[in-house]
């Protein structure tokens, strides 16, 4: 059994992760992330967290992703990242999840300035599903 699946950037649009898992997804359960923020990467529009002490990343978590569905994952998430477990609040519980991480030997690509999905959705979201 797979674990739930913790998202905090451009996966948290669902045109996003039907063109990625190549199937309609139930939407996501409002989580959050805690002792985590949610950068800027270098030179892209997608974001990264990284451990970051008194931080909190919102985000969406989907419960029911299959072994397919993640080995697509995996694929589109790329070398920056690795998946890992970690630990969501959502709806006043403590879960377990897989969550994609910045890899540590890429914490120099995170901007000091936190991403923002509003920002995302109203200036990139059109060029970044064209394609």
């Amino acid at each position: 059994m797979s674990l739930p699946l913790f998202c905090y950037g451009t996966l948290m649009v669902p045109e996003i992760m039907q063109r990625v898992t190549g199937r309609s997804i139930a939407p996501g359960q409002n989580a959050s992330l805690h002792n985590y923020g949610c950068y800027k990467v270098r030179s892209e529009t997608f974001p990264g967290v990284r451990p970051t002490e008194d931080e909190v990343t919102q985000g969406l978590l989907y419960p029911n992703l299959t072994t397919q569905d993640i080995a697509q994952l995996d694929r589109y998430e790329g070398y920056l990242y690795q998946r890992k477990q970690v630990t969501v609040k959502a709806d006043g519980e403590h879960l377990q999840a897989w969550c994609y991480l910045i890899k540590p030997e890429f914490f120099s690509e995170l901007m000091p300035e936190h991403w923002c999905y509003q920002h995302f959705l109203d200036v990139h979201l059109s060029s970044f599903t064209r394609c």
